[in-house]
């Protein structure tokens, strides 16, 4: 039950930086892809006057693919709260 809240929690911040990384895509960040254990405090010397090298339609079919793993694995962890409750209210 514990090892499915942790994986659901994983899910959720991996989702998270799928989005992330989509959004920062859509801005013009595209040639500096964001990748899990980047150091977010580094700045991207990135020219804002060239435009972005992002397929737009690509980028929100993965920003919707994206919120929906992060809804499902949100109630994964509601529905194993409610178990866990649910047992030490029967425990008790």
């Amino acid at each position: 039950m514990i090892n499915g809240m942790f994986n659901a929690l994983s899910g959720m911040l991996a989702s998270a930086q799928k989005l992330q990384t989509s959004a920062n895509n859509l801005v013009g960040l595209g040639r500096n892809k964001v990748a899990v254990g980047d150091n977010l405090e580094r700045r991207l010397d990135v020219d804002s006057t060239q435009a972005s090298k992002a397929d737009i339609s690509k980028e929100m079919v993965n920003q919707m693919t994206a919120q929906a793993e992060f809804t499902v694995n949100a109630k994964v962890i509601a529905v194993a709260d409610e178990t866990i409750g649910t047992i030490l209210d029967v425990k008790s």
